[in-house]
């Protein structure tokens, strides 16, 4: 399945919605890559804030990955970049 999304707040929103799908904790994923769990909650919550490294080792642990695509409709809107 493909979640879309156009801000860092909602990159945060799925990807705290999709651990939680998965019956994760926030110390569990983060012990599979060596995160703290401070920084997994940094991660989900103020998403525009971190490194692209830790964004791609929390993506790791929950086993995702981040694909780039053309966006299919016009010029963004205020509320995105």
């Amino acid at each position: 399945m493909q979640y879309p999304a156009k801000t860092p707040a909602q990159l945060g929103d799925i990807l705290r919605g999709y651990r939680r799908s998965k019956k994760l904790n926030q110390r569990t994923v983060g012990q599979f890559v060596g995160l703290p769990q401070n920084s997994v909650s940094v991660i989900e919550t103020h998403t525009d804030t971190v490194s692209v490294e830790r964004l791609f080792k929390l993506l790791s642990a929950l086993g995702l990955e981040m694909l780039i695509a053309e966006k299919s409709s016009g010029p963004p809107s205020a509320q995105e970049w």
